[in-house]
């Protein structure tokens, strides 16, 4: 029998077997996060339709929760961003929600998930989903042709009405920046603030406004983000202080003129007014 001494290896250990070991153990996890949120026969058939995937396809995902196939590109961020909305349930506030969301603002939808995760949590709310780049829009169209209640547009978040542009098409399709710069070799954008989307959308009020834009969120918070804050019940944002120092101390600031209860859910910040919570006047 082969031994070995406390903090050694044996000399059939390579580091190949442990990284075997961790992708299991990713796996199992990922297989019980999907049948939990999409039942066992298509959380079965979804994983194993990944699991099974060459490198460098798009695959396409059935289920009763979506209105038409969803589809992944495998080789880009897409798996990734699919297992933390449908499988870590990242955006899963339900519970916390003393109302029912009519009016749902995602900025920054990427190839849709997010959406897709808030129309089925909310059948009943009208979702808008803005997305800049490309290739991401056009994954954002297929993803949610057969819901109406969701319209996207091809646009950036920013703090006033503007041309921008891509700032690094290099990056991968959920980790790219935008810029206000009309000189860019990039393609010209529609620059949008959330106060014309929610004018254009006829929204007296945001029920959840869902924030990933990569480091434009300093530019929102550091000009008088309240014409639209003081309208927003619900807010669900990443923040990337490693893009922009100083989003975490600009956003806290603004935020601070407010009640909110917090939470930390995944990589976001969830926000809620705690006036949602008090009890409302009987109408006379």
């Amino acid at each position: 029998m082969n031994q070995w001494r406390s903090g050694e290896m044996p000399r059939n250990y390579n580091h190949f077997s442990i990284k075997q070991m961790r992708q299991l153990g990713y796996n199992v996890i990922y297989f019980v996060q999907l049948v939990r949120f999409f039942g066992f026969k298509e959380g079965v058939a979804i994983f194993f339709k990944i699991v099974t995937a060459g490198k460098n396809t798009t695959i396409n995902i059935r289920s009763q929760k979506f209105s038409n196939p969803v589809q992944i590109r495998v080789s880009d961020s897409d798996l990734p961003i699919f297992y933390q909305v449908f499988g870590e349930l990242q955006y899963d506030i339900n519970f916390h929600l003393p109302y029912k969301p009519q009016y749902i603002i995602d900025a920054g939808s990427n190839v849709g998930y997010s959406c897709l995760y808030f129309a089925s949590l909310f059948p009943a709310a009208t979702i808008i989903g803005i997305e800049p780049q490309a290739q991401n829009y056009k994954q954002l169209l297929y993803n949610t042709a057969g819901n109406k209640n969701i319209k996207v547009m091809q646009a950036g978040i920013w703090h006033q009405p503007c041309s921008i542009s891509i700032k690094d098409e290099g990056e991968w399709s959920a980790s790219f920046e935008v810029q206000e710069n009309g000189n860019s070799q990039n393609s010209t954008l529609r620059g949008i603030t959330i106060d014309e989307i929610a004018a254009d959308s006829k929204f007296d009020t945001i029920d959840i406004l869902k924030i990933d834009i990569e480091g434009a969120e300093f530019n929102l918070f550091s000009h008088n983000p309240h014409s639209w804050l003081q309208k927003t019940r619900c807010l669900i944002i990443e923040l990337h202080d490693n893009l922009r120092p100083g989003t975490s101390q600009v956003f806290f600031r603004e935020m601070a003129r407010y009640n909110w209860r917090t939470f930390i859910k995944g990589e976001n910040i969830i926000c809620f007014k705690e006036d949602e919570y008090l009890p409302r006047a009987k109408q006379v």
